[in-house]
């Protein structure tokens, strides 16, 4: 038998939301672009510890976490104002995000459950270079929309980094971070700490690239809704990302343009439970 289930009615109407969204795709990925530097809405994405410069990408991703399959579309723009300053900003609208079970336990059943998409949350930011080495990065997030149930709260995000030029073709960053975060409805996520290091590698027009971030929650949460002995929510988390990328670029009309791929994975407590995958196919240009 075959028993298909849909998280509420909100999901329901969203399916045709979603064909209005296809059939308008072109007005859908001009919106997205006019509002990048203003109000999008985006997951967080793991980029290399670089000099601020000036880009544009664009990429579709698929994504396992925590059995929810997904599929994104993914804006990043950074624009140097000056050579050792930048601001930024990461944006994505989540098409398609649903489980599937099968079970044969007595019985034979499958189990399609769509989940409610949109939005995700939005990362912003300025980063600067204080030294030829030394640079700090700030940023904030922005809770989601309808395209996600984790990170709703308003995040401020510190993060000092050094650069290690080895060779004129490659890079070594490495940064310490600090999150925290605002109060909202009396529950106030405990503040986080975290190390990241990168690697980029130009030999000739190739790109490649890797990511590691760990990160981990220092202080347990507060449910200040309750009395002061019951409010820690026992939730000193821990986790970490990884993310490898390879672009290859080209001269198009003059302007330096790239094509890669890149497969990122997150696993620990603090990013999820289950470790999740994430491949994407992206577009750069600088």
């Amino acid at each position: 038998m075959h028993l298909f289930s849909f998280t509420n009615v909100k999901s329901v109407l969203l399916i045709d939301s979603n064909f209005y969204i296809f059939q308008n795709m072109n007005k859908v990925f001009g919106c997205i672009l006019s509002i990048a530097f203003a109000a999008s809405f985006a997951t967080e994405s793991l980029h290399p510890i670089v000099a601020p410069s000036t880009s544009f990408g664009v990429q579709g991703t698929v994504e396992l976490d925590e059995d929810i399959y997904s599929g994104d579309m993914e804006v990043s723009a950074e624009y140097a104002v000056h050579p050792r300053l930048s601001l930024y900003v990461d944006g994505a609208f989540r098409f398609l995000s649903y489980s599937y079970e099968y079970s044969t336990e007595g019985y034979i059943h499958n189990y399609c459950n769509l989940h409610v998409n949109g939005f995700n949350e939005t990362y912003v930011g300025a980063k600067g270079l204080i030294l030829p080495y030394l640079g700090l990065n700030l940023g904030w997030q922005f809770p989601p929309g309808e395209g996600s149930q984790k990170n709703r709260f308003h995040r401020l995000n510190v993060e000092p980094f050094s650069l290690l030029q080895v060779s004129k073709n490659l890079t070594i960053g490495t940064a310490f971070r600090y999150n925290t975060f605002l109060e909202d409805q009396n529950f106030k996520p405990g503040d986080e700490i975290g190390f990241k290091a990168s690697l980029v590698w130009k030999p000739g027009l190739w790109e490649f690239s890797e990511v590691f971030l760990y990160q981990a929650r220092i202080e347990e949460s507060e449910n200040r809704n309750l009395d002061k002995r019951y409010r820690n929510m026992k939730d000193k988390y821990r986790g970490m990302k990884m993310k490898f990328d390879a672009m290859r670029y080209f001269n198009i009309a003059g302007i330096s343009t790239g094509f890669g791929l890149n497969y990122e994975i997150h696993e620990g407590t603090l990013f999820g439970f289950e470790t999740g995958h994430r491949i994407g196919i992206e577009m750069k240009i600088r």
